[in-house]
């Protein structure tokens, strides 16, 4: 049983990122592989190499110190993922704690799973999506926008409301996962109910940056009264473009 073949199978994966080699991934993963990102979606291989068919570009990718153990024909990988990565124009740069199960069938090593947490942060930091926040005069933050990387870590700690501000047939079809459903039109008569605690972190998007409809609900919240609104001003064209998951609601 070889460290080296696992290193080598990490090495060529790494590559594969790298260089967006789609190809490549048919003899990297095994055919039932999972792979789990950041903010716990969940992709299986094609759509894992599909990534890198959308606006996905790795510059820089590298896995820093990895450690290998061994239980049988498994192997279980540990280390760092380091890369400098645009995707939709935007810097989605950071490192991240890889952990990476592989198998070895038919003498050769697959990759079965791979989970990564993050993005790394010094300790006592604060989390990505409590940064660069200003306080107001009644002592809340102010937060105008937030970028796609402080939404997925706000989701992903359950420290925000997201509203998607779109009519109710494109938000069945697909949306931001738990995001409810409220347009500028509605939210006089509906924001009550929907969301009662006018102090909470909420979060509102629309189409995309042309989309008027989520800054219209931004503006109709603040009018209302809610004091910590931001604007996911991207939309969920940049959401879904970037690979992330969406959920959608039947009729």
């Amino acid at each position: 049983m070889s460290r080296q073949q696992v290193l080598d199978l990490v090495d060529r994966w790494a590559q594969a990122e790298l260089h967006g080699d789609v190809a490549a991934y048919d003899d990297l993963l095994t055919v039932d592989f999972a792979g789990i990102g950041p903010v716990g979606f969940v992709l299986g291989g094609r759509q894992w190499a599909g990534r890198h068919q959308g606006p996905l570009e790795n510059h820089h990718f590298a896995i820093l110190e990895p450690q290998v153990r061994f239980y049988g024909d498994t192997a279980v990988v540990s280390g760092v993922q380091d890369q400098r990565t645009t995707a939709m124009g935007r810097d989605t740069s950071g490192s991240f704690r890889l952990t990476l199960v592989a198998v070895r069938q038919d003498e050769r090593w697959l990759i079965a799973n791979i989970q990564l947490s993050g993005p790394l942060q010094d300790p006592g930091a604060p989390p990505p999506f409590a940064r660069d926040a200003h306080v107001a005069g009644d002592g809340l933050p102010v937060r105008p926008t937030i970028s796609r990387e402080e939404l997925r870590s706000a989701i992903d700690t359950g420290a925000v409301t997201v509203v998607d501000g779109l009519p109710e047939p494109a938000y069945r079809r697909r949306h931001l996962p738990g995001a409810l459903n409220l347009t500028a039109e509605d939210a006089e008569k509906s924001a009550n109910d929907l969301l009662p605690d006018r102090s909470a972190p909420i979060v509102a998007y629309s189409t995309d940056v042309a989309c008027t409809r989520g800054p219209g609900l931004v503006a109709e919240l603040k009018r209302l009264g809610y004091r910590d609104v931001r604007l996911y001003a991207e939309g969920i064209e940049d959401w879904a473009g970037s690979g992330l998951p969406v959920e959608s609601s039947p009729a």
